[in-house]
């Protein structure tokens, strides 16, 4: 795997983005093993975050200790931001050197054994991804970015850089979305009326995954179009920043756009994701948004 040149980090000299991608690829390949080795053995749900839905199981607390040895081995100063560790609650993010981690992105389809699942790893810096790993273990596709550098994946079947699709209208779009854990009436009209609002719109296809790191992957790669899930904090609803924070320099680096629903710059503090193709489909679903029935 081509690494990008020797661009040195403003004001930290002992680091380069080389250097932070061979580990966050390290640390991704040892978690994307230990998701391998259990894969064909029944998993159970150890715990709950959220709701009953938001599912923990060993395997995801095995993954993010994992990564954060390896994280720590390497970088013993910098703050790391893991799913597990962080739980249900709310976090912060400083302007130094920080590290977001999903160990198991999709922990439902992990544990259903649907084969979309993977490891998110994004090096931070002034609350930008500077690096961004996404892992899928199960099918071998390894997708990285490095701020300037491009977006990448290594499969079985690509080897090199990876761009959004050329769409730029609905009817010719093939759009991701999330139901997400919330079931109370509010959310379950808005899922609704958003699906429903799609359709009339003639949009070609929709998909439900199940991993957010993936969806952003697919547009990254072309495969889709677009792929949004919502969420809020008065809730505690939708995906976190360890969800969608190497997605965004990944899909911005393979020439799409991250921005938050109602079309301004993307919040990674927020509880929402929306990534686009380009911003002539981005502003197609964003006026579709504002006028579905709520």
């Amino acid at each position: 795997m081509k690494l990008t040149g020797k661009r040195k980090i403003e004001d930290m000299k002992d680091l380069n983005l080389d250097d932070l991608l061979k580990t966050a690829l390290k640390a991704a390949h040892a978690a994307g093993s230990a998701i391998n080795d259990i894969w064909d053995k029944k998993s159970s749900v150890k715990d709950t975050k959220s709701n009953q839905r938001d599912l923990v199981t060993e395997t995801d607390q095995r993954c993010e200790q994992i990564i954060t040895e390896i994280l720590k081995t390497a970088y013993p100063e910098h703050e790391i931001i893991g799913e597990e560790t962080v739980g249900s609650g709310k976090y912060s993010l400083g302007s130094g050197p920080t590290w977001t981690v999903d160990p198991i992105d999709g922990t439902t389809n992990f544990v259903h054994r649907i084969p979309s699942t993977c490891v998110l790893i994004a090096f931070l810096l002034e609350k930008e991804p500077l690096v961004a790993v996404t892992y899928d273990p199960i099918n071998d596709e390894m997708y990285w970015a490095t701020k300037g550098g491009g977006a990448h994946l290594k499969s079985r079947r690509h080897d090199g850089p990876v761009a959004v699709s050329s769409c730029e209208a609905l009817d010719c779009a093939l759009v991701g979305l999330e139901s997400g854990y919330g079931r109370d009436e509010k959310t379950v009209k808005r899922l609704s009326t958003t699906i429903e609002a799609l359709m009339t719109k003639g949009v070609r296809s929709l998909r439900m995954a199940g991993a957010c790191g993936l969806n952003v992957t697919n547009v990254a790669c072309g495969r889709w179009d677009a792929f949004f899930e919502e969420g809020y904090w008065e809730s505690n609803s939708g995906p976190k920043i360890w969800d969608f924070s190497p997605g965004k320099l990944i899909i911005e680096e393979a020439g799409g756009v991250m921005v938050n629903l109602d079309g301004s710059d993307f919040d990674l503090m927020g509880r929402g994701v929306f990534c686009a193709a380009n911003r002539k489909l981005a502003d197609e679903i964003i006026e579709m948004m504002k006028n579905r029935p709520l």
